[in-house]
């Protein structure tokens, strides 16, 4: 008896499913080449060494971190942090740790507490909501921290207002703030900010940070930005998670190559520049309604038969369905996204 594989889904191009499916940018592998010595091992080389330094030159004096694997990793490591086992942790009923990270966060013993989004976004009235119900009810999680996603999962883009409001009122409420940053690279080059700016100076106490989505070979980090997260919980953490690389050369060289040079922000920007340019080609499409890119996600709603047809061709995630009843298909582009394979796309749903 044949078993079907895990993830398959119609079509054979997986490029605009996500901008984890493109190769490793020339410039992180010749990163890894380089760590390719013997090298001291679980940190003590000096590409880790590097890293550090990495992090408190692009996120401000006292910014400190560990590499981890992958984003869900990142992710249930920062959450540990700033939570305990009597603890909630606010999100939107959209986040990526809440829909698609199965039972890892419970598995570690957070608690979420989902929110109705906005646009994929957490609002301050959301934080209000929870802290006004939960907090010192004895019957209740008792609310410790908020997670957002920057990008969100609705491709949209938190602005510095928006964040900088958003964490005063979490911080008001006594609670810490992070960040799935899977995506900081993207959101920040369209803010027109540096890390420092889209992160640290408008309130965010810990970061997932990562680089496989904008090129990296796999590696991603945990980055503390504040005394709100005490200094000596992080590093026991790392390891009981199994986070704790023998060879972290290979993923600080990475994350280094990544932050500590224009390399985000190069690829970040081709990757947003993509996405305005398959939206405003898709809009041009008789029957298909598109969202603006806030950054490099474009979530296009489209009748059923264009679906099909797209899907027969490209691996491309629906993504529920607009006002109008119709199917929304989401397409993301990477920093390996060429004019071609756009116009590629384009060709197969405009037959006019």
């Amino acid at each position: 008896m044949q078993h079907s594989r895990r993830f398959r889904l119609p079509g054979t191009d997986p490029h605009f499913a996500s901008d984890n499916i493109s190769g490793a940018h020339p410039e992180i592998m010749a990163a890894v080449m380089e760590a390719n010595i013997d090298t001291p091992a679980y940190g003590g080389d000096q590409f880790t060494e590097d890293f550090h330094d990495m992090l408190d030159t692009q996120f401000g004096t006292g910014a400190y971190g560990f590499p981890v694997f992958n984003g869900t990793g990142a992710n249930i490591v920062a959450l540990q942090a700033v939570s305990h086992p009597n603890s909630s942790v606010i999100c939107a009923d959209t986040a990526h740790v809440y829909t698609s990270e199965a039972s890892a966060p419970v598995r570690a013993g957070i608690s979420l507490k989902p929110q109705p989004h906005s646009e994929g976004k957490l609002e301050p009235a959301d934080i209000a909501t929870v802290v006004a119900t939960d907090l010192g009810n004895p019957q209740a999680t008792q609310p410790s921290a908020v997670t957002i996603s920057q990008v969100t999962e609705m491709g949209t883009v938190y602005t510095p207002d928006e964040l900088t409001a958003l964490c005063n009122a979490v911080h008001e409420a006594g609670l810490a703030i992070h960040m799935d940053g899977a995506r900081l690279a993207q959101a920040a080059a369209a803010l027109g900010l540096d890390l420092h700016g889209a992160t640290t100076a408008l309130g965010v106490d810990i970061l997932s940070l990562g680089a496989t989505k904008n090129g990296g070979l796999g590696a991603d980090a945990v980055v503390v930005l504040s005394n709100r997260v005490p200094e000596e919980s992080l590093a026991p953490i790392i390891k009981y998670t199994t986070q704790l690389s023998s060879k972290t050369s290979y993923l600080s060289a990475q994350l280094t190559a990544m932050f500590g040079t224009s390399l985000w922000h190069r690829n970040a920007t081709t990757a947003n520049a993509a996405a305005a340019r398959l939206a405003q080609g898709l809009g041009d499409i008789a029957g298909v309604q598109v969202q603006a890119p806030q950054a490099n996600t474009v979530l296009a709603a489209m009748p059923e038969d264009l679906v099909t047809r797209l899907r027969e061709h490209y691996v491309a995630h629906l993504w529920g369905h607009s006002a109008a009843g119709l199917p929304i298909v989401r397409l993301v582009c990477s920093w390996a996204t060429t004019e071609d394979k756009i116009t590629d796309l384009l060709k197969i749903l405009d037959t006019a």
